[in-house]
């Protein structure tokens, strides 16, 4: 997939045209991913480019700044990974001024879709909303397709379980520990996406070497050890992540402590970037009476994500 950071550069004669959606996409989960399978088919059947305009950012954090406190379900890197996937040919990376929160829905239409990436065709969400104060809904976009020749199709809201498939949702239902809803309404394995970089080494005295991983802005499964999958540097390995504060030992200053013990890997990680998919919890966060405790307690754990990776396929 081709990725492009803004649009200054695009010219509309040097694109053959392309069906698009434009959203947030914020954790690419079914609702999305059903959008994004629609504009591939269609470009595939009108033998055009398929293209994502997406923010690398949420424009409600330009709105208000407080909610860029919020993770997301997935950082922009991570998104667009998931965008790939889907089989995206091209995806428009997009930050959320000023420029853009003032430039009026007609605007965008025009000057952006139409001019600068030689739409032909637009995929959005029932509840889609965009331009200078909101004013760009369905019925204005109808009304552009009429005028303007381009198709248009809208999705209705995605349900599950008679709820609807929204990244709200899925973001509580992580938090809360509910793996399997989650896991539904995305319709992959729960993960994140994280830098591994040096932590104590603490791990590697107690005989279990881990990955210490800075997760991105995402959010994250409350405390405990997880039988888990991870993907670094082009390779899958099974494994166990721990989500925690270290509470057998006194003096962890790191705060909050995402490691992740990878099973037969013998050398380290630094500096590349990891995504972790949680499998299955194993058990909550606790404070050991000892270090030997601890060891006695991991290697009962590794035993039981062994158990939980030969049910895998």
């Amino acid at each position: 997939m081709k990725v492009v950071c803004g649009l200054g550069n695009q010219i509309k004669g040097k694109n053959a045209g392309c069906v698009v959606t434009v959203g947030v996409f914020d954790g690419v989960h079914r609702g999305h991913q059903k959008i994004l399978a629609g504009v591939i088919r269609e470009a595939r059947r009108l033998g055009v480019q398929s293209a994502v305009v997406t923010f690398a950012a949420h424009p409600t954090h330009f709105f208000h700044p407080a909610q860029d406190k919020v993770p997301s379900l997935t950082s922009l890197e991570h998104k667009l990974k998931f965008i790939e996937d889907a089989g995206i040919g091209v995806c428009y990376v997009l930050s959320f001024d000023r420029g853009l929160a003032r430039m009026p829905a007609e605007h965008f239409i025009e000057d952006v879709l139409l001019n600068k990436l030689g739409m032909v065709s637009l995929y959005v969400g029932e509840d889609f909303i965009f331009g200078s104060g909101g004013r760009g809904d369905i019925g204005l976009l109808k009304r552009m397709a009429k005028k303007h020749s381009f198709g248009l199709r809208v999705f209705k809201h995605l349900k599950l379980h008679n709820r609807i498939v929204s990244s709200t949702l899925i973001r509580a239902l992580i938090k809360a520990g509910n793996l399997r809803s989650a896991q539904a309404f995305l319709g992959r394995r729960v993960s994140f996406m994280g830098d591994v970089i040096r932590g104590e080494g603490r791990g590697r005295t107690l005989g279990f070497p881990t990955a210490n991983i800075r997760p991105h802005h995402e959010v994250l499964a409350p405390d405990g050890i997880y039988a888990s999958e991870a993907f670094c540097g082009g390779r899958r390995f099974f494994g166990l992540a721990y989500l925690g504060i270290k509470p057998t030992f006194k003096k962890n200053i790191e705060g909050r402590s995402i490691e992740v013990y990878l099973l037969g890997l013998r050398k380290d990680l630094y500096g590349k970037k990891m995504e972790v998919r949680l499998i299955k919890k194993i058990r909550d966060d606790k404070k050991f009476s000892s270090a030997d405790a601890l060891i006695s307690r991991m290697k009962m754990d590794v035993a039981a994500a062994k158990e939980i990776f030969s049910k895998q396929t």
